[in-house]
């Protein structure tokens, strides 16, 4: 009877143990989906411009007399396509700011009367982890933009960058507006690659 019983009752352990696993295995399966959700977008870019990839950017185009320097711009607001985790028009404002920010600390021009527009679309953006943050320690973010500028009509420059960061590892309770300071500086990001893109350059026949 003892006998009996034991194999029973390792069986039912068996099985318990099995029940666990499987339900570990789902859930794993899960936060591995949740995490690499963002998807893989083609780039919003002008009729009749081809894209390469770029040292900063993930792709970019750049007309041969293309001088940023020398011109004055005027930015208008990135349409937000597809936001998870905030609202759209929440990081309209916040992307245009830093846009704003790293342009004029790097010396470049707005005026309203500006003959060099910059535009764009949002295409994705998206916070994630919170639900499992009390495991992980961290937030993430995805952004993924394609931007344009344009003279009288002619694509001067021209690209697309997918950005993916985490918030710094800290089990817990989150810090004041966490998931604002990752969105804010993914926004940052994507302004330094189109910078150094756009000024970090030299011309092929340079060798370089």
């Amino acid at each position: 009877m003892v006998w009996q019983r034991t194999i029973v009752y390792g069986n039912q352990m068996a099985m318990r143990m099995r029940k666990f696993t499987s339900l570990g295995l789902v859930l794993a399966l899960c936060l591995v989906g949740h995490w690499g959700c963002a998807p893989r977008l083609a780039p919003a870019t002008p009729p009749g411009v081809a894209l390469s990839p770029g040292r900063y950017l993930t792709a970019y185009y750049r007309a041969p007399d293309f001088t940023p320097a020398r011109v004055t711009y005027v930015l208008t607001p990135f349409e937000v396509s597809t936001a998870q985790g905030v609202a759209a028009d929440t990081f309209q404002a916040l992307f245009l700011e830093e846009l704003t920010l790293a342009w004029r600390a790097n010396g470049l021009k707005f005026s309203p009367q500006g003959d060099t527009v910059i535009n764009g679309v949002v295409q994705f953006v998206a916070v994630r982890g919170a639900a499992w943050r009390f495991l992980r320690g961290k937030i993430d973010a995805d952004l993924v933009v394609s931007a344009a500028i344009t003279r009288g009509g002619d694509t001067r420059f021209a690209c697309q960058d997918r950005i993916s960061l985490g918030s710094p590892v800290n089990p817990g309770p989150p810090a004041p507006k966490e998931d604002e300071l990752l969105l804010r500086q993914a926004a940052r990001t994507f302004a330094i690659h189109l910078l150094n893109e756009m000024l970090l350059y030299w011309p092929p026949a340079e060798g370089k």
